[in-house]
């Protein structure tokens, strides 16, 4: 309960102020409120670290999530205004690339410290517990040092100043204001449905295949690291091919692969589709970051950068109460469906594919696609 609320007290914070942080950047410049965060992230690591209540690590976790919102959409935005569109799919792939590597091998790291602390150091329990805040305070700070010397600027202060008085002005034409309230809408479906599973898909391999902790961990790993060889690659596809066939190419067939997992026969079977699904997945993700930033203008890019993050964490809140519960009700029933028995295990699978389905279609249908030549601050217009 307790780590449930501490993840949730982070992601809520993010959510919460990742438009506002955002839209701060575009004001006071990308750098300055990256430096911003991660500074905060030196200081709040190494308190985590030392308090001795949770009532206080959860304050810190709200913090945390107030700190990352600073550095992510902003860094986002500030890649994308450095490079030229044509390659903007291909940057995003890399990124995307980088910060799963990072995600996969985070815990590894973290896990391997604690071990250590307590096994070969000697630290004792708690304490193998804590060191690994302080080593997150260190990366943080190393992050920093990069970000200072190694980023420009990319906000001038003519622009800055434009943004800041005419924020409010700023308008998107009919076409792209349509095409961003839908990609509102399938930014909370799809943070929805993959959040419906992610808490679900251990559960399920263990519930129904009998797979041990090691063997889960594995097929996460190997989800993970499947899914980040195609980011670079897909991204740079998008760009010649164009986004939303990329989109289509990739997230359809993962979504029909989260329809069937739950019809695996067996544990390799389903680490085949968990597998594919993840390829798809990942095929898909650059193409779409990379729609995103054809459409949204470079003047309050941030903004809407953020406001992206900001719907798409508010899905992934939602999806693991409420697919956890539908799990717990029904994952010992069964459903006779023509010559078919489905297991109720299997439910929020079929939940999951049907979102992201529905999602799919509204952004290939209504989400209009600049052409590779159009630059996005002609979908700017002055009230």
């Amino acid at each position: 309960m307790y780590i449930g609320l501490f993840t949730a007290a982070f992601t809520a914070a993010n959510a919460t102020l990742s438009q506002k942080l955002g839209s701060l950047s575009d004001r006071i410049g990308r750098k300055t409120l990256i430096i911003a965060g991660l500074l905060v992230d030196v200081v709040l690591g190494t308190i985590a670290g030392l308090v001795g209540d949770w009532r206080l690590l959860l304050i810190i976790r709200v913090f945390n999530g107030v700190a990352t919102a600073a550095v992510a959409a902003p860094s986002e935005a500030s890649l994308v205004d450095q490079v030229p569109s044509k390659r903007r799919g291909e940057a995003l792939g890399f990124y995307l690339t980088m910060s799963m590597i990072g995600f996969n091998l985070g815990p590894v790291f973290g896990g391997t410290i604690q071990f250590l602390c307590e096994n070969t150091f000697n630290m004792g329990l708690e304490w193998s517990y804590r060191f690994p805040f302080f080593i997150d305070s260190l990366l943080a700070g190393i992050a920093l040092v990069l970000v200072w010397f190694g980023v420009q600027e990319t906000r001038t202060r003519q622009s800055v100043r434009t943004v800041a008085m005419q924020d409010e002005e700023v308008a998107l034409r009919p076409g792209i204001a349509r095409s961003m309230t839908i990609l509102y809408i399938t930014s909370i479906a799809t943070g929805f449905a993959v959040g419906f599973i992610i808490p679900i898909t251990v559960l399920y391999f263990s519930d129904i295949f009998n797979a041990t902790s090691p063997q889960i961990g594995v097929i996460l790993s190997l989800a993970g690291f499947v899914g980040l060889s195609c980011n670079f690659f897909a991204g740079k596809i998008s760009d010649k091919i164009g986004r939303k066939i990329v989109i289509a190419l990739g997230s359809f067939p993962s979504r029909i692969a989260t329809l069937v997992l739950p019809f695996a026969p067996d544990l390799v079977s389903a680490t085949g589709i968990s597998l594919f699904r993840s390829f798809g997945h990942n095929v898909a993700m650059p193409a779409s970051r990379a729609l995103q930033a054809d459409l949204i203008p470079e003047p309050i890019r941030g903004k809407l950068f953020g406001r992206m993050r900001a719907f798409f964490s508010l899905g992934a809140i939602l999806g693991p109460v409420l697919s956890t519960w539908v799990y717990d009700t029904y994952r010992y029933r069964t459903f006779d469906v023509g010559s078919f028995v489905i297991k109720g295990a299997g439910l929020p699978f079929f939940i999951s594919s049907l979102i992201g389905l529905v999602s799919l279609s509204l952004l290939l249908i209504f989400v209009e696609e600049p052409k590779r030549t159009t630059r996005t601050t002609l979908g700017v217009e002055k009230r």
